[in-house]
């Protein structure tokens, strides 16, 4: 596997350059976040559905937790693209006994409170309008086993234009507590729950 390389010079340009996309690409950035921040190692679960998807979580953890960002990427895509582990990409690799060292990896970033971890659990880019979302098994086996409290959060974004000419993206954070036993289900259920909740205030607005 490939382990995150944080280097000032990317890191720092990617937070600004991230700001700078946002801003030129969409009208508007609405942050649905009223969370409370513990103090603990951050597990980041968002829907995969664009090129976008780890910009949003960067903005967020910018915005909102100030965080070491950290974000899960397939290895063959990261070997591409080794620029971005300099910014805190590392790989998993399916299908393969590196796995093991990826979720050995994950649980030990997890364990340290100044560090956030973004992951995809549905393990590809899936569209916006697929419902319900499924997981597959990765989200569990990083999360079971840890040694200390973790917060979980789902972040959701959906992108709607209205009557402009720029979309306007809403990113909306919601705290999961795994509890103990979890299983896939629970988190996919919860996640799901989230969606909907998060579309059905979406038909309601008018732009």
């Amino acid at each position: 596997m490939i382990k995150a390389r944080h280097h000032w010079l990317y890191v720092n340009f990617f937070r600004y350059y991230t700001r700078f996309m946002l801003r030129w690409h969409f009208r508007k950035v609405n942050m649905d976040a009223d969370i409370e921040d513990k103090g603990l190692p951050i597990l980041l679960i968002g829907n995969h559905f664009s090129w976008w998807d780890g910009f949003f979580a960067n903005y967020l953890n910018d915005q909102v937790f100030s965080r070491k960002f950290h974000v899960m990427m397939l290895e063959e895509q990261l070997q591409k693209r080794m620029f971005l582990n300099k910014s805190g990409a590392f790989s998993i690799r399916k299908h393969s006994p590196s796995v093991v060292e990826t979720i050995r990896y994950t649980r030990q970033l997890l364990s340290d409170q100044a560090n956030l971890v973004t992951m995809y659990p549905q393990g590809a880019i899936n569209s916006m309008f697929n419902y319900p979302v499924r997981f597959e098994k990765g989200p569990v086996k990083m999360i079971s086993g840890l040694e200390q409290h973790v917060q979980v959060f789902f972040v959701i974004a959906l992108i709607d234009y209205f009557s402009h000419t720029r979309p306007t993206v809403t990113l909306a954070l919601r705290e999961y507590d795994p509890g103990s036993g979890i299983q896939i289900q629970d988190m996919e259920q919860a996640f799901n729950r989230h969606l909907k909740d998060l579309i059905a205030q979406q038909k309601e607005q008018t732009g």
